[in-house]
């Protein structure tokens, strides 16, 4: 395949070859009584799209990320080529947090668990060779990082001479669970949270102004079912989540169908087959009535519950591995018979590591073995009118309404994050699915039960970082620092500390930053400065 036809990929869409059944039955777009919802109908509940798959399959969108932006540019082209439709950009740790990679606190993370990017020159080398206009990019950071990732990636496009109102993607940008969930203590260390939320809305007033094709928020619904809670919970807390920010840029000014339509979630697929469809379905419902009946959206647009989904590492198992490659297979066609827009499936190896290339691969074949084999992407909707889906529907609906409901009554998400009760849910819920294991009253094959007695470890080739890695960005950090124009460093980080101790809109001076060359934390470490806040010793 030419490197034209692999970019355009994403732009053109992939659909079915014909409508039929593998022996020739012709198939409608949709089935269900002439009274019943139709996909495509608000409030959503069997699709945004009236004919959903049919039209346009979802993107493969594999998180990947590891080592240096170089390495990390190497994965994506591989990627890209075994047929993936949309970039999934991790970053480590140290990036996440915006500290550099010589940071003393950054020390064993850089490029560890996602790739470590540091400078302007770093995103374009991420980057290289892969058009931006022409592939959809997720940008995995939380604020108050995602301002300089923003910025730099916009900066990138103008050197290439592409606007930025042409540019496709999403910046994640949700600062209560892109760490590890929304646990209390990972999300208030390097900043305050209220810090945090306030450049996380600084950022999606200036996508939702500058880049009317980015989404500028991708609320992390994942994350918080990998902390091990439940999928009422982590629908409910992803849904306030969702408000929160939706009420803090509606007290900025700005319309609500000016921004809603380009918010969008990251959700998990759990092993529970039946109930993850029903909750796709729905969050989908919840969502456009939430829209439309609490904050006063006109257009369908801002009323579509759109989410990429990665299939859950929760349920993967170290024990017996390669019956992992079955979960995963379930679990995204659950992501697909839910709607799903954009699907990762998690690799079989995952239990141990980051993904090699050839389970990174196998995860793209396994979406491709569903869209193109199975048939089960020519029918919007096809469980729709199940007796057991739609009450499975109908009560999960309940019940995560239940639980915002409860939530709203305690005084919103942001104070019951301050108050820790969102940690205690976590907690609770975390001892209840490990109780539930070690009792046997949760079945997984391999460990609890159908264990082999005799069994050895399988030979497995993981994927590693070795330590030259991470040397080679410490040098590398130092000497771009001994190269630029000190002054102007300095004047620009002056002016990032001013914003971020004023109500200013952080974007402009993090924007002049970067294009001083101020590293990712230097522009940290002045927020901090302007906000008086210090890191732990």
């Amino acid at each position: 395949m030419t490197d034209a036809k692999l970019f355009d990929r994403y732009i053109e869409g992939e659909r079915p070859l014909d409508t039929e059944t593998l022996s020739g039955l012709p198939l409608d777009a949709a089935y269900g009584p002439p009274a019943a919802e139709k996909p495509g109908q608000y409030p959503f509940t069997r699709g945004i799209h009236p004919e959903m798959y049919r039209k346009r399959f979802w993107t493969r969108r594999q998180q990947s990320g590891y080592g240096t932006p170089r390495e990390s540019n190497e994965r994506l082209l591989f990627l890209l080529k075994a047929g993936m439709t949309g970039l999934n950009i991790d970053y480590d740790v140290p990036t996440k947090v915006a500290l550099d990679p010589d940071h003393p606190l950054a020390e064993g993370d850089v490029g560890m668990v996602g790739t470590s990017v540091a400078t302007q020159e770093d995103v374009e080398e991420l980057y290289a060779g892969i058009p931006l206009e022409k592939v959809s990019s997720t940008l995995i950071c939380q604020p108050p990082a995602s301002a300089f990732i923003v910025a730099s990636y916009v900066l990138m496009a103008e050197k290439r001479g592409i606007p930025k109102d042409k540019l496709i993607g999403t910046i994640m940008n949700c600062g209560f669970t892109q760490l590890v969930g929304p646990t209390y203590q990972s999300n208030t260390t390097f900043y305050p949270i209220e810090f945090t939320y306030r450049v996380g809305l600084d950022v999606m007033e200036y996508c939702a102004g500058a880049m009317p094709k980015w989404n500028l928020v991708n609320v992390n619904a994942y994350n918080i079912r990998e902390t091990g809670v439940n999928a009422i919970e982590e629908a409910a807390f992803a849904m306030m989540v969702a408000s929160q920010h939706i009420e803090g840029l509606l007290a900025r000014g700005l319309p609500i169908d000016g921004f809603a339509p380009r918010m969008a979630f990251f959700t998990a697929a759990h092993i529970d087959f039946f109930e993850e469809i029903a909750k796709l379905r729905a969050m989908r419902r919840i969502w456009a009535k939430m829209l439309r009946e609490r904050y006063g959206a006109k257009e369908d647009r801002s009323c579509w519950f759109r989410t990429a989904i990665q299939t859950a590492a929760l349920a993967l198992t170290a024990q017996q591995p390669m019956n992992n490659m079955v979960r995963a297979g379930l679990q995204t066609l659950a992501a697909v018979l839910g709607g799903a827009q954009s699907i990762h499936t998690t690799g079989w190896d995952e239990a141990f590591a980051l993904p090699t290339e050839e389970s990174h691969k196998l995860s793209i074949r396994t979406q491709q073995v569903i869209a193109y084999e199975s048939n089960v992407t020519k029918v919007a909707d096809p469980l729709g009118g199940s007796y057991f889906v739609e009450e499975l529907t109908d009560r999960m609906e309940r019940a995560i309404v239940a639980l915002m409901d409860e939530m709203r009554a305690k005084g919103g998400y942001l104070a019951l994050f301050k108050q820790r009760w969102i940690e205690d849910r976590i907690t609770a819920g975390r001892f209840d699915l490990n109780d539930r294991i070690d009792a046997g009253r949760l079945p997984l094959v391999g460990v609890n039960c159908f264990q082999d007695e005799d069994e050895k470890p399988p030979e497995m080739k993981f994927f590693r970082i070795g330590r030259p890695m991470i040397e080679d960005r410490i040098r590398y950090i130092r000497d771009y620092r001994k190269a630029r124009d000190a002054s102007a460093v300095g004047r620009a980080l002056d002016a990032v500390a001013a914003a971020a101790g004023s109500n200013a809109n952080v974007m402009p001076s993090v924007f002049d930053a970067v294009r001083a060359k101020c590293t990712l934390g230097e522009i940290g470490e002045a927020f901090r400065k302007g906000i008086g806040h210090a890191l732990p010793v």
